[in-house]
């Protein structure tokens, strides 16, 4: 799997990169980090900051779907709070399974197998229509173990309402390194 990227905004910028370090290694954690808002350095918790890393993401999930996988196993170790985890769905992870998921359907799998907070991930996705039944179908079972954000019925959880992971639950699993 391809674990570089870098996007087109950050290769001809006159701004310092966002998703590459000064040697051409893609930074993953940094752009999780401006994503959700996390980060220690004043200059980049800014709302640019965030919308040049929504926008590298994007690019990334449309064009490097192998990267996107890697983007989320790095980023996922950032998120904090149930918000992290929703906006990490809805900018990565919902896209990359859109127009990925059969390609990068069994890494996520293998993720999901070794951690609960990666199926915990994977238990947010709420784009069920523009997946193939055979895909969901798949989601849910890679789901099922649990924790799970909720038994929505738009989600692979739903009505696993024994495995909505309470409030307590969510804070350690997220505190857990993948």
């Amino acid at each position: 799997m391809d674990r570089t990227w870098s996007c087109l905004e950050c290769q001809f910028s006159q701004a310092a990169p966002l998703c590459t370090t000064p040697d051409g290694a893609t930074d993953f954690r940094r752009l999780a980090r401006l994503l959700l808002d996390t980060t220690d350095n004043p200059d980049e918790s800014s709302g640019q900051g965030r919308i040049r890393a929504y926008s590298c993401i994007t690019e990334m999930v449309q064009y490097a779907p192998d990267a996107g996988v890697a983007f989320l196993l790095v980023a996922i170790n950032e998120c904090r709070t149930v918000a992290h985890v929703e906006l990490l769905t809805v900018s990565a992870l919902e896209p990359l399974l859109k127009m990925h998921g059969v390609r990068v359907i069994a890494p996520l799998e293998e993720a999901a197998r070794m951690h609960a907070k990666f199926r915990y991930l994977l238990s947010a996705a709420r784009d069920r229509p523009s997946m193939p039944n055979a895909l969901w179908d798949r989601l849910v079972a890679i789901v099922t173990p649990g924790p799970v954000m909720d038994a929505d019925t738009a989600t692979p959880g739903a009505g696993m309402h024994d495995r909505v992971a309470d409030a307590v639950t969510i804070e350690a699993l997220l505190a857990e390194p993948m």
